[in-house]
């Protein structure tokens, strides 16, 4: 059996505590490194549109498909390291160092398994949130080296199923402990990114208990279901992107033409909306805010 939510918790706290520099380096210095490579392409882009040393279609489309690229690498990367350190008793050097050889076989793991329980969400959301719990682990299991590619999620969802419930439960329970800071006021945005890194620690942790209790336990094939549920999930993203173009595109049309007729908020209503977002409103706040944005809905799928 799993260890209790106590003990659980008690052990998540434990390596929290010792593992918090390194983890939090991690991801300082992950972020930072990102942010530099998605914005760097763009000065350079910015200064040969500026001499028109070519078309500037052909300059921001390239400069943006490398911004593009080179984010999600080094996003990617962070997100190893982070696991990694998060999971193991590592410098935040070594970390980042041992990673870096990992990401491409990382971001695969977390492709897939992103993707299967995208398929399910379009399932009716309750087939996502069981491959959610069932496939979370596999991240954990590749960059431990046990498993690749579909082995990894073969190998989550073999020690994940026999104690589901529990660890459904205690997946659930991580998140709401990790949220709860940034709800407090004032002081809740900056304690929030502090302490939400306890939530991926409390996951390392279950899934070293996961290993401890099932060290080699028989894997199903999940090679179709993985295909047909990426598909799903690809199918459904392109169908609503198709939609929302073409319904952006009906809307801008009938704007353009008059026959879409858009009223800015008045003051009352614009200050009651700022406050509804920063989540200092008060009752009535939210409610004229509801009735401003349900009238601009009602233009809108009301337009020829």
């Amino acid at each position: 059996m799993l260890p209790g939510i106590g003990d659980w918790l008690a052990a998540s706290w434990a390596d929290y505590r010792r593992r918090w520099l390194s983890l939090m380096t991690v991801l300082a210095a992950g972020g930072l490194a990102t942010a530099a490579v998605v914005f760097l392409p763009l000065l350079p882009a910015g200064l040969a549109a500026y001499f028109g040393a070519g078309s500037p279609w052909v300059i921001w489309s390239a400069a943006s498909l490398v911004s593009l690229l080179a984010g999600l690498w080094l996003s990617a990367w962070t997100q190893a390291a982070a696991v990694r350190a998060a999971g193991n008793d590592e410098g935040a050097g070594d970390a980042l160092r041992l990673s870096w050889s990992q990401t491409p076989a990382f971001a695969w793991v977390l492709s897939l398994a992103m993707l299967a329980a995208g398929g399910g969400f379009v399932l009716l959301i309750v087939p996502g949130l069981i491959l959610s719990a069932l496939l979370l682990f596999a991240p954990f299991y590749q960059l431990a080296g046990e498993d690749q590619g579909l082995g990894a999620l073969e190998l989550s969802f073999a020690r994940v199923k026999p104690v589901l419930g529990a660890v459904a439960a205690r997946f659930l329970l991580a998140g709401l402990i990790a949220w709860i800071p940034c709800w407090i006021p004032y002081v809740g945005w900056l304690l929030g990114p502090l302490w939400a890194p306890f939530g991926l620690t409390a996951c390392a942790r279950l899934a070293s208990d996961l290993r401890t209790l099932s060290p080699s336990p028989e894997r199903p094939s999940l090679g179709l279901a993985v295909g047909a549920l990426s598909l799903v999930f690809v199918a459904a993203l392109l169908a609503g992107s198709w939609g929302a173009a073409r319904g952006a595109s009906a809307l801008y049309s009938s704007y353009v033409s008059g026959r879409l007729a858009l009223q800015a908020p008045d003051a009352q209503t614009a200050q009651a909306l700022l406050a509804t977002l920063q989540r200092r409103g008060t009752d009535e706040d939210v409610q004229r805010s509801m009735t401003y944005l349900l009238a601009l809905s009602s233009a809108a799928a009301g337009a020829p």
